[in-house]
């Protein structure tokens, strides 16, 4: 059997547990940004049904849809290059 180094180990050790922390940080955001998304695409759909249904049902508001042409409008504006930032890699360094 082979004689192991107890400093060269340490040294590998403390060199990989940066490696876990960076790859753990990649992993944490991957789910947020999921997350968001979901929370996201769903809120669209909720949006976008209401609106549909008061058409449907001719209890159209004006009111409404001044909400729902910002709301489109913001999400549009502010969470769609969220949403799809395609090239990101892992955590900024």
């Amino acid at each position: 059997m082979k004689k192991i180094d107890k400093r060269a180990t340490a040294i590998l050790l403390a060199a990989l547990d940066r490696e876990i922390d960076i790859k753990c940080l990649e992993l944490k955001e991957k789910r947020r940004e999921a997350k968001l998304k979901k929370i996201f695409f769903s809120s669209c759909l909720f949006i976008l049904f209401s609106f549909i249904i008061q058409v449907l049902f001719r209890a159209f508001n004006l009111s409404f849809l001044f909400t729902f042409l910002a709301y489109q409008g913001l999400a549009l504006s502010l969470l769609t290059p969220l949403v799809l930032n395609l090239n990101r890699g892992g955590v900024s360094k």
